[in-house]
């Protein structure tokens, strides 16, 4: 009776999240709402939370020891508002994208800031984050352009040339300049 309470208080803490958080994530992945999602706790495992299509799923155990980890939210909300089918290689793209929306909403945490790290503009998370934010400083949009498009099945590398001006290695290629000469 009691896990069933403190379920239920995360799930409650969660919703309020998405209801307040959700419609500025769905406009930093180009969508005009948010979708409804579906959000259950379970416990154990090693991660904080996981996402399947539009189910969150948060890990009782590490949100009752991280209980202000609302960047741990905030990110797979953003899954489930991508909801990118067939990751497939682009798995790096997607968990940036999420770390991303966790950035630029301010709720990144000591273990999730966006950081440049050289050869990591597309190995997923932080560094893909950092990337990205680079990216959108460059082209205003563009993130929210590659998000609906990985929303909607219709992601190919080549949409960074065709959205951000340049293929993705050349604009690796500059970020790692421009980080490195500082």
């Amino acid at each position: 009776m009691r896990r069933a309470r403190r379920d239920e208080r995360l799930r409650t803490w969660a919703r309020e999240l998405y209801l307040h958080h959700g419609p500025a994530i769905a406009g930093l992945l180009g969508r005009d709402t948010p979708p409804p999602i579906r959000i259950e706790v379970t416990s154990g495992g090693p991660w904080a939370a996981s996402t399947s299509g539009r189910t969150v799923t948060l890990n009782r155990t590490w949100f009752e020891e991280h209980p202000d980890d609302v960047g741990g939210c905030l990110h797979e909300f953003a899954h489930a508002v991508m909801e990118a089918p067939g990751r497939e290689g682009i798995a790096w793209l997607v968990e940036g994208i999420a770390d991303y929306v966790r950035d630029v909403l301010g709720f990144d945490a000591p273990w999730t800031t966006a950081h440049f790290e050289p050869g990591g503009a597309t190995a997923g998370y932080q560094s893909t984050a950092h990337f990205l934010l680079w990216l959108e400083r460059r082209r205003p949009g563009v993130v929210a352009d590659i998000a609906r498009r990985l929303s909607a099945g219709r992601y190919h590398p080549s949409a960074f040339a065709e959205l951000a001006g340049a293929p993705l290695s050349t604009l690796e290629v500059e970020y790692e300049r421009e980080q490195l000469q500082g």
